[in-house]
């Protein structure tokens, strides 16, 4: 499987779920609240959910390193969305995402982070663990198998900035989405066929997902800039095809390399 690493970057201040025990589900946003055409364009804001003032300061950035060409079938692509109050409001910040087209749901997500995120149906949310942000921000990662989805296939995305009052009234809900384009038949090639590794989080505090665009081989190792081995990481725990997670709370702060046994690697940051 063909795997590339997307950085998007929308501004937006996004829709409303769930971050208030009393009056909604801590846990994720109901299926079809990302604000999509299969949803019927609902988000959270509607009769028994959330509502409240417009956005003020409140944005949305997504980021990814899709190839300038576009998306290719049956590719894997990391999206993350990240979340800024602007000053107002609380930390307790939560999400909905699809990815769609006018036919349906396209390609398939892929949970990297189950701590904080989770899937409802074809959807992605938060979890309770996942809501809770801090210095005003919050941050989701998911990956994207493309399969054969079709050129302008969307990702709709919607944020709540709750106030954290214990209502479901004060919350802001806004919603936004971005258009992917399919890349044509022959370009960028050769952008596939060098093995790339991603880490997220990088710098690392504890855990980290590793995930790659190529088969992975353990025993993975940790050394240090001059070669020598500084943890043995063995097997790590497989989450999804190519996709593992591993502990390294136990090292000290610094710069390493990450590597597989057929020598893929990549630069750990510890902090």
């Amino acid at each position: 499987m063909k795997k590339n690493y997307l950085l998007f970057t929308l501004s937006f201040a996004l829709s409303a779920f769930i971050v208030t025990d009393a009056f909604t589900n801590s846990s994720g946003a109901p299926a079809g609240s990302s604000g999509g055409p299969n949803g019927n364009n609902n988000t959270c804001a509607r009769a028994g959910c959330h509502n409240g003032p417009n956005a003020s300061s409140q944005t949305v950035s997504i980021t990814t390193n899709i190839p300038s060409a576009g998306f290719k079938a049956d590719s894997i692509y990391q999206v993350t969305i990240m979340a800024d109050n602007g000053g107002t409001g609380s930390n307790e910040l939560g999400f909905s995402a699809s990815v769609e087209s006018a036919s349906g749901f396209e390609g398939n997500i892929i949970v990297t982070d189950p701590t904080d995120t989770r899937k409802t149906n074809s959807y992605i949310t938060h979890t309770s663990a996942g809501r809770n942000g801090a210095n005003g921000g919050n941050m989701w990662v998911f990956d994207w198998d493309a399969g054969q989805a079709p050129d302008q296939t969307t990702i709709y995305v919607a944020v709540n900035f709750s106030d954290n009052t214990g209502s479901t009234n004060g919350d802001v809900i806004v919603t936004n989405n971005l258009v992917l384009n399919k890349a044509t038949s022959g370009i960028g090639i050769d952008e596939d066929s060098t093995v790339k590794l991603s880490i997220y989080p990088n710098p690392v505090q504890d855990r980290f997902v590793l995930s790659a665009n190529s088969s992975l081989k353990a025993p993975f190792k940790v050394t240090d800039l001059s070669g020598k081995l500084v943890l043995n990481l063995g097997q790590g725990e497989r989450l999804e095809q190519n996709h593992f997670r591993f502990d390294v709370s136990a090292l000290a702060k610094g710069t390493y390399i990450l590597s597989d046994s057929q020598g893929f690697s990549a630069q750990l940051l510890k902090d």
